[in-house]
């Protein structure tokens, strides 16, 4: 006997869960703020109470809000936290400093990530990259579309390493970066990410690992300086962030 379920299409609650932490990880909604009534997102979303309250329910257990018994729910105060995670996406919500920490482990994690996936391309990888990056084109000047493309093309170069640590990895830590991008693109605009991914593209093509690396170095160190003298950057949040 086999031990093959069928598969299931996303549950609603999934995906209004999805949507609405979301929003919470963009700061939509700042700490101690109340969310809308369960009526009023049954309304955005067109789905029923229960859903609304099982999506809610599961934010909660993630920490992001709580609910108050006669009173709605309301966006928690992050301090509060009792268990401290690293990886948790709540991290990244202090303005910029956490982006330059999460581009320093990029820059290490996706320089030898690049390297290996140039050494197990296929002609099929190489399609899907390009079509990742056709994606980053035709999103224009949507913020949000650009950066999950741009998030795209770099979670396919993961999976074309074939390792299945490195793919657990980006997608464990997937709910920072897409904040992350998002903040970046914001930031910095969409002329270094349509450079650079066009760059990787034809470095793999051309079958040169030490150029693959080394694109993907220049990348995000490139990222990082710009960061850095972008206009409102708070260096000495950084270190507020790592001594806290």
């Amino acid at each position: 006997m086999h031990d093959i379920q069928p598969i299931k299409a996303e549950s609603l609650r999934a995906q209004v869960y999805g949507k609405i932490k979301e929003q919470l990880l963009k700061g939509a909604w700042k700490e101690g703020e109340k969310l809308p009534s369960e009526q009023e997102f049954c309304t955005i979303f067109g789905v029923s109470r229960v859903t609304i309250r099982a999506a809610l329910q599961q934010l909660e257990i993630l920490g992001l809000v709580e609910t108050r018994h006669g009173g709605g729910t309301f966006v928690r105060n992050f301090s509060t936290i009792e268990r401290v995670d690293t990886l948790h996406p709540l991290m990244q919500l202090r303005k910029n400093q956490d982006l330059i920490t999460i581009l320093e482990y990029r820059k290490i994690i996706e320089k030898g990530t690049a390297g290996m996936a140039q050494e197990r391309l296929t002609p099929g990888d190489i399609a899907s990259l390009e079509e990742n990056y056709t994606h980053m084109i035709d999103a224009g000047e949507d913020i949000q579309a650009f950066s999950e493309a741009d998030l795209a093309f770099h979670y396919r170069i993961a999976e074309i390493t074939r390792n299945s640590i490195i793919i657990k990895v980006y997608s464990l830590i997937n709910d920072i970066l897409s904040v992350a991008m998002a903040d970046i693109v914001r930031l910095l605009g969409r002329r270094d990410g349509l450079h650079y991914h066009r760059a990787l593209i034809d470095a793999l093509l051309a079958g040169d690992k030490a150029k693959t690396e080394a694109i993907m170095e220049e990348h995000i160190e490139v990222t990082i300086q710009r960061i850095r003298e972008s206009e409102g950057f708070d260096e000495t949040a950084i270190w507020d962030a790592k001594n806290c």
